[in-house]
């Protein structure tokens, strides 16, 4: 098991050495000698609740390979409890539970929190917070942007994000403690609960350290609720102290059950399962016949997931022979 430890105990604090970094993020040595380019695939989904679409930018697969290294050492680093996002068996659900048991709940969320993330700042925080040369800090976040902006789709992303506004979430739990009140932060949802009602002044108060941060409070996320409110805290629904699917994720289930059962296609039927065991854990008895008609596929399944996997090996060594490259990173340049 990696133990965790302090920011000064990274092997990222205070690096300087171009090769030290290479060796970390498990690349050859002369690796930083040269410019590297990767081609980003960018594409839209529908957002589940209908809501417009959600952009994505997806990483080819080896510069994902050196994000996830980079993911891996951030997450060995210790972050305050009330931070869920990029901590191992921690998730939306986890998120929620921080907040079962009290009576009042605020939730606000940060509008367009990736894209708001300028580069000259994510170069900050690994120069400053981090101490690292001022060439390394430049690589690693070359690394870890794309145009300028954080990528959806890297694995890094969450973790990037947290570390460089940590000294904001940092105020904005000490204004949560003035106010009697638990915080948590999964990426950019943030909430808020407590024994007693919540003052208006709190929401003001983050609002105020978000505008100086140049970040804007999302209008649509922001709710408070009171004690006998059925609450939704990043996704999951809260009703007398217990976990609750929310009513838009079982009418999605229930009409994908629908069209597995009419086409008995395997690729749908393994969204289905994907689905059901995301919401048997926040409900673990929830939709039985489904549960049971996804079962008697199992190795089909299994047959599926082995498929990708080694489809996914042949793929990437096809795409690494190749070299496709758009995205410069340019190893020699550095903000003014």
């Amino acid at each position: 098991m990696n133990k965790c430890y302090p920011i000064e105990n990274s092997p990222l604090y205070r690096l300087r050495n171009r090769r030290r970094l290479a060796e970390f993020l498990n690349l050859p040595k002369n690796y930083f000698k040269e410019e590297h380019t990767y081609c980003y695939n960018e594409f839209s989904r529908p957002k589940p609740n209908g809501d417009g679409e959600r952009h994505f930018t997806v990483p080819p697969e080896d510069l994902k390979d050196i994000q996830k290294h980079i993911c891996k050492l951030f997450k060995r680093i210790i972050t305050p409890e009330w931070v869920i996002s990029g901590k191992k068996s921690c998730s939306y659900i986890t998120n929620a539970e921080v907040h079962l048991k009290h009576r009042f709940v605020k939730t606000m969320d940060i509008s367009k929190f990736y894209d708001s993330a300028q580069r000259s700042r994510i170069y900050q925080m690994f120069s400053q917070t981090f101490n690292m040369a001022s060439d390394i800090a430049w690589i690693m976040t070359e690394l870890v942007t794309y145009n300028g902006k954080l990528p959806t789709g890297s694995p890094s992303s969450q973790l990037i994000i947290y570390w460089t506004y940590c000294g904001m979430f940092q105020r904005i739990n000490e204004l949560a403690e003035e106010y009697n009140c638990y915080f948590s932060l999964y990426v950019d949802d943030m909430t808020f609960s407590s024994d007693f009602p919540i003052k208006a002044i709190l929401r003001d108060g983050v609002s105020d350290v978000l505008r100086k941060n140049g970040l804007l409070a999302k209008s649509k996320k922001d709710h408070y609720y009171q004690v006998n409110d059925f609450k939704v805290v990043t996704g999951v629904g809260i009703k007398q102290g217990k976990k609750l699917v929310l009513n838009s994720k079982r009418k999605q289930i229930i009409e994908l059950y629908a069209k597995c059962k009419k086409s008995s296609n395997i690729y749908q039927i393994e969204k289905l399962n994907g689905t059901l065991c995301s919401l048997r854990q926040i409900e673990p008895d929830i939709f039985p016949e489904i549960y049971r008609y996804v079962h008697s596929y199992e190795q089909e399944l299994k047959k599926l997931s082995r498929d990708r996997f080694y489809r996914s090996k042949r793929e990437k060594g096809r795409y690494l022979s190749k070299h496709i490259h758009n995205v410069g990173i340019n190893t020699e340049q550095g903000f003014d």
